[in-house]
This record gives structure tokens, sequence and C-alpha cells, in this order.
């Protein structure tokens, strides 16, 4: 997204169109993998999960430092995309350290950028549904997640693959969305 200065309105950047939809791509191979193998061992899981934070957070930090965001947006998107990786690299390399970590990570990771996506919503004033629906799904998977630390691993495959494909979606959907505008 780039703000256009001086009139208050925020638009799309076009050309920035496929990371938008590499990032839906990914979380929704995330989430399909999750889906399907809900009986997978903790290790499994918490590398596909960690993976996936992993490069979602590094294409947050990339997306920080090329876009033109105000400086608030620029700030928030990069620590965003900060804590993702770091919530990653935890799932990574303590993949089987247990449940509990593997909830906290993840639900940390849904609640802070479902929150970057409702203030990016009130932010802009001509794409803000799009913001609005992943931060609520963000915050809600996060808070499920949390609300009950003693939920199994099927069910945690289930809510996080469901969530990451539920975001994927909407973002693949702004994506061409953005490719239609770059034409």
């Amino acid at each position: 997204m780039a703000e256009v200065r001086g009139t208050g309105t925020v638009t799309v950047d076009p050309t920035k169109w496929w990371l938008v939809g590499l990032l839906g791509l990914l979380s929704i191979v995330a989430g399909v993998l999750a889906l399907a193998y809900p009986d997978i061992t903790l290790l499994a899981l918490g590398l596909i999960v960690g993976i996936n934070l992993v490069l979602i957070g590094a294409t947050w930090v990339a997306l920080a430092t090329v876009e033109d965001h105000s400086p608030g947006g620029r700030i928030l998107r990069m620590i965003v995309g900060f804590l993702a990786t770091l919530a990653g690299l935890v799932c990574l390399v303590r993949p089987g350290a247990g449940v509990l970590a593997l909830l906290i990570a993840l639900a940390f990771w849904f609640i802070i950028t479902g929150m970057a996506d409702l203030a990016r919503a009130l932010e802009e004033h001509e794409h803000r549904v799009i913001a609005g629906v992943l931060g609520v799904v963000g915050i809600a998977a996060g808070i499920v997640i949390v609300a009950n630390p003693d939920i199994g691993l099927t069910t945690l495959a289930l809510l996080a693959g469901i969530a990451f494909i539920v975001r994927g979606t909407v973002e693949l959907i702004a994506a061409m969305y953005m490719r239609t505008l770059a034409n």
C-alpha cells in the first residue's frame, strides 16, 4: 500500500501485487497442509508453521522497507514482520518443545497481525474492508487459541489451517485486484 500524500487517502501500489499473492499462496499451502495432516506430530506442525511465519515475517519487513508508508505504518509493519520472524524461528528451533510453546507463538502472531490489519483498515479509506476482515480473522484465531491452552494438537492444526487458508484467500483476492489495477 502506498500513501498518497496531501490527499489523506491511501491507494494500492499495483506493482507489488505479486508480493501480496505470494503471501496468500504461502498461507494457503500452510493451511492445507495443517488440515490434510491434522494428526501429524508436533515436530512437523512446528516446522510447517515456523517456515510459514519466517517467510511471512521476512516479506513484511521487506515491504516496510520498499513501500511508501506513513511513518506509523512503516514502523508497525516492521515490528509485525520482526515478531512473525521471531515466532517462526522459535517454532523452527524448538518444534517439539510442547504444544503450549507453539500455541503461544501462533496465537501471538495471529493477534499482532490482526491488530496491524485493523490499524491499516482505520488508516485506509478505499480498501478498508479487506484489511478489516484480515484483522478480525487474525484476532479471533489468536483469541480462540489462547482461550483454551489445553487445546489438542488436532484442534490446533485445524484452527491454524482454517485461519491460514482464510487469510491467504483474502490476500490472493487482494493481489488479483492489485494486478487488475496494474494492467
